[in-house]
């Protein structure tokens, strides 16, 4: 980890690797919610933490997931969830061929979702779809 990460981001970074084991199922919405994780935020620790730390967050939590996974092929995936104000992170396996959301998806960069959580925007109710950010691990 460089040393771009604040410290909380690194500290969560820690706990997941004790608390995260990847369970793969043949149902897709047991596989996503037991491999779900939510961090909760606000605009002030948004402000201290600093974009490059929270880009270089989540793409660690796909480095853990990728090493968590056993080689199993999975897709790490990632969204703002605005209305909870949460970022959340999750993976399912690659044979499912599709991700678990109930609306429509933007497939988008690792960017994207940092811009849209900086700007508490997911995309869902102002483009009509919600930002996901994935990577095959």
């Amino acid at each position: 980890m460089s040393r771009k990460m604040h410290s909380t981001l690194k500290r969560w970074i820690e706990e997941l690797e004790t608390d995260v084991e990847i369970v793969s199922s043949h149902e897709i919405n047991e596989e996503a919610g037991s491999n779900l994780f939510s961090f909760g935020f606000n605009q002030c620790l948004l402000s201290e933490w600093g974009r490059e730390s929270v880009q270089e967050f989540l793409a660690s939590c796909a480095d853990l997931y990728k090493r968590k996974c056993s080689g199993s092929a999975m897709v790490f995936y990632s969204w703002l969830d605005n209305q909870a104000g949460q970022i959340r992170i999750s993976a399912v396996s690659e044979s499912h061929n599709k991700l678990p959301f109930g609306c429509k998806i933007n497939m988008t960069s690792l960017e994207q979702v940092v811009d849209d959580i900086f700007s508490n925007d997911s995309g869902l109710y102002t483009k009509g779809a919600l930002d996901v950010w994935c990577k095959n691990i």
